[in-house]
C-alpha cells in the first residue's frame, strides 16, 4: 500500500478570496466575495520572513490561486527564495490552457491538488456552478500528467456525489492520478446557506466511501482522508490526512496561524458525550459543530 509523505514542514498561503467557480460547499466562502481582500505585499512578506526557517513546501490556495493577477510573480518570488517544493490547490480550469500549465510547471509547481467533485459534468458542474468546468478540469489534469507532475485529487463528499465515489475513483484512475483525497464537508462558508441540502450524514457516506477507498488502494493509488472524526472511519484510520503535513504555518487573510492542525482541533471542532471514553480521544480532532447542529451526536460510537 502506498502512503503519504509526512516528513516536511509547510507554509500555506491563502492567495485570493476570488474564484472562477461557485461551489455550494466552499469552506472559505469565495462565492460571497465580490472584491479581493488579499494584498501581494502581505504574501511576499510572509514568504520572505519564513525563508531559510526549515519550511520545504509552499502550498498555494484560495479561492482559485491561478486567477490571482500576480500569481506568476508570486511563483517567481517563491523560486527566488529557495523553497524546495510548490504545491497548488486548484480547480484546474486554467490548466486546460496547455501553455499556462507548462509555464507554471516551469516555475516550479511540483504537486497539483485538484478539486474533482463528480465523475460527470452533471454531478461536478451542478455543485461548482462553473459551466463547462468539468471538461476543463479533466483537460487540466491531462496536461499536468503529460508534464510528469504529481496530481492529487480532492473530492469533498456531498449529498450529490457520495453514492458516486467509486465512479469518481475510476475516473481518477483512468487519468493516472497519483493520490486521491476524500474530504468531509466542513459546513461553513458557502455551505452555511446550503448545508441542509448538501451535507450527508457520516453514517450514510461510510459504505460508499469504504468501497471507493478499497478500489483506489487496489489500483495502487495513495489515499487519504481529511476532516473525518476517527469513529466515522474507524476501519481506515491509517489513511487520515493528519498524518501528512505535521507542521503547517498558514497566512489566511492577513492572520498567521502558526500551527494549522492545532487551530483546527482547538478552535473549529468539538467533542461530545460519546467522545469522553473514546480510545482515540487524544488523537481525533473531533466533529464540526455545524454538523452536530443538524445531525446530533447519536451516530458517534466511541472506539
Amino acid at each position: 500500500m502506498k502512503t503519504a509523505s509526512s516528513d516536511f514542514r509547510c507554509l500555506s498561503l491563502h492567495v485570493t478570496d476570488l474564484c472562477n467557480s461557485k461551489c455550494t460547499f466552499c469552506v472559505v466562502g469565495s462565492p460571497l466575495y465580490v472584491t479581493d481582500t488579499i494584498q501581494y505585499e502581505a504574501l511576499a512578506a510572509f514568504l520572505r520572513t519564513n525563508a531559510n526557517c526549515g519550511f520545504e513546501v509552499v502550498n498555494l490556495h484560495g479561492g482559485e490561486a491561478t486567477i490571482y493577477p500576480r500569481f506568476i510573480e508570486l511563483l517567481e518570488l517563491i523560486n527566488s527564495l529557495g523553497y524546495r517544493e510548490i504545491h497548488l490547490q486548484t480547480n484546474a480550469i486554467r490548466l486546460a490552457d496547455a501553455e499556462f500549465a507548462e509555464r507554471i510547471v516551469g516555475l516550479g509547481v511540483t504537486t497539483f491538488i485538484i478539486s474533482l467533485h463528480g465523475d460527470t459534468p452533471e454531478i461536478h458542474d451542478s455543485q461548482t456552478h462553473s459551466h463547462g468546468g468539468f471538461k476543463r478540469t479533466i483537460l487540466g489534469i491531462r496536461h499536468v500528467k503529460s508534464l510528469s507532475r504529481q496530481v492529487r485529487t480532492n473530492t469533498v463528499i456531498t449529498s450529490q456525489n457520495f453514492m458516486r465515489l467509486a465512479d469518481i475513483v475510476r475516473l481518477a484512475i483512468s487519468l493516472e492520478v497519483d493520490h486521491i483525497n476524500f474530504s468531509n464537508l466542513h459546513p461553513v462558508g458557502s455551505s452555511v446557506f446550503s448545508r441542509q441540502s448538501v451535507m450527508p450524514s457520516l453514517t450514510a457516506v461510510q459504505p460508499y466511501l469504504y468501497s471507493a477507498i478499497d478500489l483506489a488502494l487496489e489500483s495502487g493509488r495513495i489515499v487519504t482522508l481529511e476532516g473525518f472524526p476517527y469513529c466515522s472511519v474507524r476501519e481506515k484510520l491509517d489513511l487520515h490526512l493528519d498524518h501528512e503535513y505535521r507542521q503547517i504555518r498558514m497566512l489566511m487573510r492577513g492572520v498567521v496561524i502558526d500551527d494549522y492542525d492545532c487551530f483546527m482541533n482547538d478552535r473549529l471542532r468539538i467533542f461530545g458525550p460519546s467522545c469522553k471514553n473514546c480510545a482515540a480521544r487524544g488523537k481525533c480532532g473531533g466533529v464540526y459543530p455545524e454538523y452536530i447542529e443538524y445531525k446530533g451526536w447519536n451516530e458517534f460510537i466511541p472506539l
